[in-house]
């Protein structure tokens, strides 16, 4: 009787084990673990110019040195953005030096500055990637 309750036991554990390692997606997981670096993989699971648009963050983060820098951001499609991610500082009013457009789109092919978005004309693009803009005042 006690080999059959510690049978069944182990069996469930198994069946549960299994279940758990479909669920959470493991073997891939661990695939893309040991395959890829950190920003790969945060490029993949958050977008590069869609969703909240890390890599696009990483990237103009980077280049442009805008570190501790007071930005404006306007993520067009609503998704949260990441400036405490990348130590920018997300400003209060929308003349901040730096703005960034994640996810712009625009209608009938229109210019960035053709949009809705009211003070855009007093940025100049700095940097584009397809529909993110990071855009300086003009000064």
């Amino acid at each position: 009787m006690m080999k059959l309750i510690n049978f069944r036991f182990i069996l469930i554990l198994i069946i549960a084990s299994l279940i758990i390692i479909k669920f959470f997606n493991t073997p891939y997981n661990l695939y893309s673990v040991l395959l890829h670096d950190h920003e790969k993989r945060m490029t993949q699971a958050y977008g590069y110019c869609n969703n909240e648009s890390w890599g696009f963050y990483n990237y103009i983060q980077k280049k442009f040195n805008i570190k501790d820098q007071e930005v404006a951001i306007i993520n067009d499609e609503g998704f949260i953005t990441l400036e405490h991610l990348f130590n920018l500082k997300r400003a209060n009013n929308l003349n901040s030096k730096y703005l960034i457009i994640l996810n712009y789109i625009s209608e009938n092919n229109q210019n960035i500055y053709e949009s809705d978005i009211k003070f855009i004309s007093n940025y100049k693009v700095l940097y584009r990637y397809n529909n993110c803009y990071l855009m300086e005042l003009h000064e």
